[in-house]
């Protein structure tokens, strides 16, 4: 193919295509056979006698970084992947750093250590956290540990084991450097400890530990001003995450295909997006003018739940989206989307075929590229009215992106999927704005709040019982089994179908 290009076709854009999309096929090949990383170092010496014969040749050029990218791709997860060996499963006892904010679930929370290395110096104690490999601790509900929040660990430690076929958890744990997981622990917590820590340390637990309690305050404004479970779900959407709702509500929303309102994944941060361009709109903010303001929200959005891997990946995608939609190029922006999902790849090669979470907001941002764009000309956005067909047709694309991977993965369909989000989408927006108004309030005055927060209450109470009664149609989920590589292939083969079809037509 490269030596049936002219010249005159070769050009910086071109070669940097090639590299990309060789890197990214080098990464896919480089995790299905697990190629060592001695065998990338060869591949690059070919290349260097490559380049050193063609230099000034276009064609060579081409082909020097069409293999740079692939000795690119293949080292780089040649080496992830070789980090990845089962450990010896030995006793466990140090002081600990908790290095995320602890996840919470109906009957656990998941806590992330790293172990901290304690260093003499000047006569005086340092501790630094050794986070090249975390731990991962399972510890019952009941006590609220605390981002950064130094503690001693003792238990057993075990390699992670893979239960599922079609789920990798060895390496979905290893993509964060989570390599063992703490069984029979027992934690205590360390009131005062003669030990300094780092300054980077001290000023990134400081930071995480303001933006964490202005969450904490901020969700029991929201518990006191509205009745549950219309709090919970409210707290989903201004907050990400739907652990909070009762389990036969949270399967509701599972039914109907509406988890992503409140989940913390690229439909949540469009969701998230188009709520913040809504206020912009809503306040008298020019269309690019809202989006400095939507890609401040979407940030500090991520920074108050954490900034857990999946969210910040997430928001990329979400605020990449966002800038190619106010520069009027939504379009032309597949590249700018592969090239932001390549550099996630780069510092975590394993996220490519073992976190769903990235294929979703991968995936959707490219449904909303390809998909939205098209439409949004064909059905005159330019005159959209709070933006109600924004939401609609980016929801409707979005989903087209993912479909293929949510079947596959989760082997379920949910045929009242588009029905359910277009009756409860158009009025999130509005149900954010309201919400958020009132909690404002609560701060102030906590029995004003209560009158402002009635017919919020209501309209959330509505769209629960909404999302209730249609998932008590029996066709509202159906379970279609394990359609394999070649469903999903034949899947996206169509979706590419699709893409044509709609480009021709505008």
């Amino acid at each position: 193919m490269i030596f049936k290009l002219k010249k005159r076709d070769i050009n910086k854009a071109l070669i940097f295509k090639f590299f990309l999309y060789c890197f990214l096929g080098a990464v896919f090949l480089g995790l299905l056979f697990e190629f060592k990383v001695w065998v990338s170092y060869l591949f690059l010496v070919f290349n260097l006698v490559v380049l050193f014969f063609g230099h000034k040749n276009k064609k060579i050029l081409l082909l020097f970084f069409s293999f740079l990218g692939i000795f690119l791709g293949w080292w780089l997860t040649a080496k992830e992947v070789s980090k990845i060996f089962p450990r010896e499963e030995v006793g466990f006892s140090s002081l600990s750093y908790i290095s995320q904010e602890p996840e919470m679930s109906d009957e656990y929370q998941k806590i992330i250590i790293c172990p901290i290395e304690i260093k003499l110096e000047n006569n005086k104690k340092t501790m630094e956290p050794i986070c090249a490999e975390k731990i991962l601790v399972f510890d019952s509900l009941g006590v609220n540990y605390n981002f950064g929040e130094i503690i001693k660990v003792s238990c057993q430690l075990k390699n992670p084991e893979n239960k599922h076929n079609k789920f990798n958890y060895i390496n979905f744990l290893a993509k964060d450097n989570i390599y063992q997981i703490c069984q029979n622990q027992k934690i205590n917590r360390i009131n005062n400890i003669d030990l300094e820590l780092g300054i980077f340390y001290k000023v990134k637990t400081f930071f995480y530990r303001q933006i964490f309690k202005i969450k904490t305050n901020f969700e029991n404004k929201i518990n006191i001003s509205f009745s549950f479970p219309e709090s919970a779900y409210l707290a989903g959407l201004l907050l990400g995450g739907e652990n909070r709702l009762p389990l036969e509500i949270q399967e509701n929303f599972r039914k109907t295909g509406t988890t992503h309102t409140i989940a913390v994944s690229g439909f949540n941060i469009t969701v998230l997006a188009s709520f913040f361009m809504f206020l912009g709109v809503l306040i008298g903010f020019y269309r690019q003018k809202a989006f400095w303001l939507a890609v401040l929200g979407i940030i500090f959005f991520v920074l108050m739940i954490g900034s857990p891997s999946s969210a910040v990946r997430a928001a990329i995608m979400g605020i990449l989206i966002l800038w190619a939609s106010k520069k009027g190029r939504l379009i032309d922006s597949v590249q700018i989307i592969i090239l932001a999902g390549a550099l996630m790849i780069a510092f975590s090669p394993l996220i490519l075929l073992y976190d769903v979470g990235f294929q979703l907001s991968f995936l959707a941002s490219l449904g909303i590229v390809l998909v939205y764009a098209p439409l949004s000309e064909r059905f005159n956005i330019r005159n959209d009215f709070l933006e109600l067909k924004s939401i609609l047709l980016v929801t409707i694309s979005a989903q087209l992106g993912v479909m293929g991977i949510l079947l596959y993965t989760f082997e379920t369909f949910s045929p009242i999927s588009l029905l359910a989000n277009l009756i409860i989408l158009p009025i999130i927006p509005l149900l954010m704005l309201t919400g958020f108004i009132t909690v404002t309030i609560a701060f102030l005055n906590p029995l004003l709040a209560n009158f402002f927060a009635l017919p919020t209450q209501l309209a959330l109470k509505l769209e629960i019982s909404i999302i209730e009664k249609l998932a008590e149609i029996s066709w509202s989920s159906l379970e279609i089994g394990d359609i394999g590589i070649l469903g999903l292939v034949i899947y996206y083969i169509f979706f590419f179908l699709v893409v044509v079809f709609l480009k021709n037509k505008t």
